[in-house]
């Protein structure tokens, strides 16, 4: 759990807007929404790689869980945060062949109201009371990897 918190810290610290967005309004906003029965987070948001080979990155996240059944609302959050910093965050360091924690220092993020285009990255994570997909959408080539499991799977020792 300390390497997941950790990731999710450092996800957190990357993906703070900068001080002009008024902290105080996102810190009061909710992350989930409640829609036709489902939880849902949405969140677009572009990334800047900075040293290394510099590379803008536009990324969709979209996650959704049945409202009212196995997965609370904190548990949605968590783990949608968590599959989206493993995925990402090591998927680009590895890219840049660099350890993640040395990535992070050269990565800024802005998050956006809606996408500009086409994202270049879609992650979308589908849970239900049986498991949950993790989908990856390279948009450029069309390239699509998912992964299901079910909750025994996810959480098997």
């Amino acid at each position: 759990m300390t390497k997941a918190f950790s990731g999710i810290m450092l996800l957190v610290l990357a993906a703070t807007p900068g001080s002009a967005q008024d902290w105080r309004a996102q810190l009061k906003s909710d992350a989930v929404v409640i829609r036709s029965g489902k939880m849902v987070y949405d969140e677009v948001g572009l990334y800047k790689i900075k040293g290394y080979d510099p590379a803008q990155v536009q990324v969709k996240v979209h996650s959704e869980a049945p409202q009212g059944g196995l997965v609370s609302r904190d548990n949605f959050v968590s783990l949608t945060t968590l599959m989206f910093s493993m995925t990402f965050i090591a998927a680009l360091a590895e890219s840049y062949q660099v350890p993640a924690s040395q990535f992070l220092q050269g990565l800024d993020y802005t998050q956006l109201k809606s996408s500009i285009g086409t994202p270049d990255l879609e992650l979308n994570l589908t849970m239900t009371n049986e498991g949950m997909q993790f989908e990856v959408v390279n948009t450029s080539s069309g390239q699509k990897t998912r992964q299901t499991q079910t909750w025994d799977q996810v959480f098997a020792k």
